[in-house]
């Protein structure tokens, strides 16, 4: 049997891998679903769509278009779900769950699903603030302690990130600390520290913590991306919404982004349409 010409080769070639590019970065551009408790189980005036809106403005930066969205600085969208009942069922539709201030007492119900669906791929974001609102990460194994407050900075990807870089960032009421061997035995990256050198961000990509894990990010203090303390850090956009900010940005590209393997078959893909229309010339 004769051969297709080479043209015709290199023409479905480019094209096949220019048409599974396409479908990669569709896929890629979709919206990222965040749950957190609802009030009715977070009655301690920190869930996303508390009466209190003291998380109202994190929610409101991370829902605007030009922050996540098509045509924004992170060109996937965010969609919060407001949980009653985080059961296995909500929970498995879900990419990532927020936990802001959550006492341990509240999130005690549900701390063993919650940590089924993590191992099982869901990212997790903690806000902790003080031994009574850090259950779930204590059932994790993470030790924390008091800390003494002082400003944190930081590197890439929260302190540095495509939303600015965020210097000093500060802390206020009650805070924690996070112990560097307890991270380090855990396989964990120290993000952030404070002006006294106490850990105050720390997290683990995807797969990190565990074979399956989602990623998961604690910060030390809630109010590091509240506006609970008559400070809206995102309006306008200050050091610690820029924090908040790039973490969301991290989450939500971190399982899609493609591997240095996609952009090689992409730049192959367009080196052989261009070999083609050259040779078509």
């Amino acid at each position: 049997m004769k051969s297709a010409p080479l043209s015709s080769r290199l023409n479905l070639l480019g094209g096949v891998v220019v048409l599974w590019a396409g479908c990669a970065v569709s896929a890629w551009a979709q919206t990222y679903v965040l749950g957190s408790p609802d009030q009715s189980i977070n009655s301690d005036s920190w869930a996303l769509n508390a009466s209190s809106n003291y998380m109202l403005s994190f929610r409101t930066a991370i829902t605007n278009p030009a922050n996540f969205g098509p045509s924004g600085t992170v060109t996937k969208s965010i969609s919060v779900v407001d949980l009653t009942s985080p059961t296995p069922a909500n929970l498995s539709g879900l990419n990532g769950l927020m936990v802001p201030w959550w006492s341990n007492t509240q999130s005690a119900p549900y701390t063993t699903d919650i940590l089924a669906a993590f191992h099982s791929g869901m990212d997790l974001w903690l806000l902790e603030d003080d031994s009574l609102h850090n259950g779930i990460g204590t059932a994790l194994g993470i030790v924390s302690s008091a800390a003494d407050g002082s400003v944190s900075n930081g590197n890439a990807p929260f302190f540095s990130g495509p939303f600015g870089s965020a210097t000093n960032t500060a802390t206020y009421g009650n805070f924690d600390q996070f112990d560097p061997v307890t991270i380090a035995a855990l396989g964990g990256t120290v993000a952030g520290t404070n002006a006294s050198g106490q850990v105050t961000v720390v997290y683990w990509a995807k797969g990190t913590f565990g074979a399956g894990t989602g990623a998961l990010v604690l910060f030390s203090d809630v109010d590091m991306i509240s506006n609970a303390n008559g400070v809206d850090p995102f309006s306008p956009l200050n050091a610690n919404g820029i924090l908040g900010l790039n973490t969301m940005a991290w989450l939500a590209n971190g399982a899609a982004i493609p591997e240095p393997g996609t952009y090689a078959l992409m730049g192959l893909g367009g080196l052989l349409l261009i070999a083609f229309r050259r040779r078509r010339r």
